[in-house]
């Protein structure tokens, strides 16, 4: 399966430091795409090819490239908290009808009703809650929700 991984960039990279994404976050994004990659599937994260925070690509790059990377994936998965970006996806997604699984951390809280109301208008949209001191799940979190991830996967 083709998995189009959508998490905050912008928002949390430091670009005054060598090492401009702290551990713990990166650690956690690359877990979850090294299980995912792991259970067979093909994963595009724009984390990942832009080495955390190191290689951010400009407007015109990023736009284009996860566009058409996003419309060529078989779901959509994303944790996107304040970013802007992972919500135009969302809308990209839902537009194109790709199958949508949404993470909202309820420390952070969910910023619009539309995330919530998403399902109504398209595509299909499997939502969960968890709660993490960052953007993404810890580890125990994150292995409950892979198997969420598996079996919405498997149902589709």
């Amino acid at each position: 399966m083709k998995i189009f991984l959508g998490t905050p960039i912008t928002g949390i990279i430091n670009n005054n430091l060598a090492n401009p994404l702290e551990d713990a976050r990166k650690s956690r994004v690359s877990k979850m795409i090294s299980d995912l990659r792991s259970n067979g599937h093909s994963v595009f994260c724009a984390l990942e090819v832009e080495e955390f925070g190191k290689k951010v690509a400009d407007s015109f790059e990023c736009t284009v490239r996860d566009y058409s990377l996003l419309k060529q994936s078989d779901v959509y998965i994303t944790f996107p908290n304040e970013s802007y970006g992972c919500a135009v996806e969302l809308g990209w997604a839902s537009a194109h009808s790709i199958p949508i699984i949404l993470g909202i951390n309820k420390k952070f809280g969910v910023k619009t009703p539309l995330y919530e109301g998403l399902h109504t208008v398209g595509s299909e949209v499997h939502l969960f809650h968890y709660e993490s001191d960052n953007e993404f799940p810890n580890e125990k979190e994150w292995l409950n929700i892979l198997k969420q991830i598996e079996d919405f996967i498997c149902e589709g």
